[in-house]
């Protein structure tokens, strides 16, 4: 399996390609799609040879050339069941900050009331802990690790490989997105997802990093690995 990486904007997309086909993940913002099914055929591929549009969790960056993308290529949208809510609305706000820098941005955006917007959608499958990619061609399984959002999801692939949407991003630097609904569960999902022994992962935004480049933020934030038990 080959893992292609497509930038839109900040965020990235991902395209899973296996003998079966490919998989989308994330459908980057609302001006993306064309741009994906360009690299598509690049690769050699027809928009029906799409065969799931996966979705690690519900922000305009994410979702946003997820209607588009279903209308062209007939492939099903996955989304975790804690996110349908803003996938129908087509819209959101912005999330509660992290830091000086976050809360400053939430307080500009929602102190204006704006919200983001993109095409809503009603999703075609429900994402649950262990649901498997498998029927759709790609060795993989899901691993609910919400904070970032209540239905922000991962996915473990193949030889320590994994794509971890906005869990955590290494624009700048590997560490927390600025952002997120929930921090104590962002958190939690951190330790969930450093329990696995990921060799390498890829994030919603910025350049993929190691597992070691996660555990030394576990040691530079003076962070417990240990997970609470739930």
């Amino acid at each position: 399996m080959f893992i292609h990486t497509i930038p839109s904007l900040i965020a990235n997309i991902y395209l899973l390609e296996s003998d079966a086909g490919i998989v989308i993940v994330d459908a980057g913002f609302s001006s993306a799609a064309r741009k994906v099914l360009r690299t598509i055929e690049q690769l050699g591929y027809a928009p029906a040879d799409v065969r799931l549009i996966f979705l690690t969790h519900a922000h305009m960056d994410h979702i946003g050339s997820a209607a588009e993308l279903r209308r062209a290529t007939g492939a099903p949208i996955a989304l975790h069941r804690a996110d349908i809510a803003k996938a129908r609305a087509g819209k959101h706000k912005m999330p509660t900050g992290r830091g000086s820098a976050g809360k400053i941005f939430e307080q500009v955006f929602n102190g204006t009331r704006m919200s983001f917007w993109y095409k809503g959608f009603e999703p075609d499958i429900l994402l649950d802990e262990h649901f498997s990619l498998r029927e759709f061609g790609v060795n993989a399984r899901v691993v609910y690790t919400p904070g970032h959002t209540l239905g922000s999801v991962s996915l473990a692939l193949e030889d320590g490989v994994m794509l971890i949407g906005d869990a955590m991003i290494n624009q700048v630097r590997v560490g927390m997105p600025l952002y997120g609904e929930d921090n104590a569960l962002a958190y939690e999902s951190l330790r969930k997802l450093n329990a696995l022994r990921p060799r390498v992962l890829y994030s919603g935004h910025g350049k993929p990093f190691s597992g070691a480049d996660m555990a030394q933020y576990f040691e530079i934030k003076g962070l417990s690995t240990e997970r609470a038990h739930v």
